[in-house]
């Protein structure tokens, strides 16, 4: 009885981590992008082993974002429209790590309607993201669509 005590214990609380992870996601992203006259969407999120896919919609634009865990929170590390595995490894993301993501993002995206599908593909190019580049402080407000301007 213990033993199953205990592992309901444990599904419970990574079930609560992650769902933890993807509202500190969707913090931070509208933290950075969100604004008045712009609000920020952002679905579906995929959270695997410190990494995370997260779409995101903003008037008529959108696209996906890769996030990774690191001890100050969720840091977005690129944005593009379509999300291949060769991206993910060469953004760092371990092989098994993002097969993992992408098939789970398949799964997520299937309940979103085909307009916000077409919006999240719509992003062109890759756009990095980091301290030199498109990443302003969670203090500072930018629109998301505005990193697409970046990608062309």
């Amino acid at each position: 009885m213990e033993k199953i005590i205990a592992g309901l214990l444990l599904i419970y609380l990574t079930a609560f981590a992650w769902a933890d992870d993807q509202s500190d996601i969707v913090s931070s992203m509208k933290a950075v992008w969100d604004k008045p006259d712009a609000p920020l969407t952002v679905k579906p999120v995929i959270v695997a082993d410190g990494f995370a896919i997260a779409g995101w919609l903003q008037g008529d634009k959108g696209g996906r974002a890769l996030l990774k865990k690191n001890p100050h929170g969720w840091q977005t590390q690129l944005c593009a429209g379509e999300v291949s595995a060769t991206l993910l490894q060469q953004a760092g993301v371990p092989a098994a790590v993002a097969k993992q993501l992408l098939d789970q993002q398949i799964t997520a995206e299937k309940g979103l309607s085909s307009a916000d599908v077409s919006l999240l593909s719509s992003f062109v190019g890759v756009v990095r993201m980091d301290a030199a580049h498109g990443h302003q402080p969670h203090g500072q407000q930018a629109d998301a669509s505005a990193v697409a301007h970046h990608a062309h």
